[in-house]
């Protein structure tokens, strides 16, 4: 039976551990089929606010998303435009081996009115998602004031 002395388990242990790290630290580069214009209509569940209280609508409208070579994100959801806005990747080897999270997630802001009834302006946003066969697949979450909530729950986007 052959043995395994200290130092070779240590090195080994030192050589896993690195290989952690220099993962997590990578630059995070898009993917070359990733940039496109994804687009499609959604349904979309907006807080409005009337006469001091707010309450929910939801619109189907038109959602379209531009990812740019560089990670840059842009385009409309209904009338309100997406700024600000930055795709990177949400997860690594070992959390889509366990199925965590999404392959891509994009930050930014949603600027403007969605539709007529929409009132808050200026929205905080994230976009997780995966894309399979031409299809951007995921949720449009709004984060405001430490709220979130789905604005649209089931985000499917066909690439243009």
């Amino acid at each position: 039976m052959k043995y395994t002395t200290p130092k070779s388990a240590l090195c080994l242990i030192v050589l896993i551990i690195s290989i952690f790290i220099l993962t997590a630290c990578s630059e995070t580069v898009i993917p070359y089929d990733l940039p496109g214009t994804y687009s499609g209509k959604e349904i979309v569940l907006l807080k409005y606010d009337k006469d001091g209280q707010y309450l929910f609508k939801d619109d189907t409208i038109q959602v379209s998303v531009i990812i740019g070579n560089q990670g840059e994100v842009s385009g409309m959801v209904g009338e309100a435009a997406l700024e600000e806005c930055k795709v990177t990747r949400n997860r690594g080897w070992l959390s889509r081996q366990l199925n965590i999270k999404t392959d891509f997630i994009v930050n930014g802001k949603l600027i403007g009115k969605a539709f007529e009834k929409d009132s808050i302006l200026n929205k905080n946003i994230s976009i997780p998602f995966n894309v399979n066969n031409g299809e951007l697949k995921g949720s449009l979450f709004l984060n405001n004031k430490g709220h979130n909530y789905p604005a649209v729950r089931t985000l499917k986007l066909k690439k243009l």
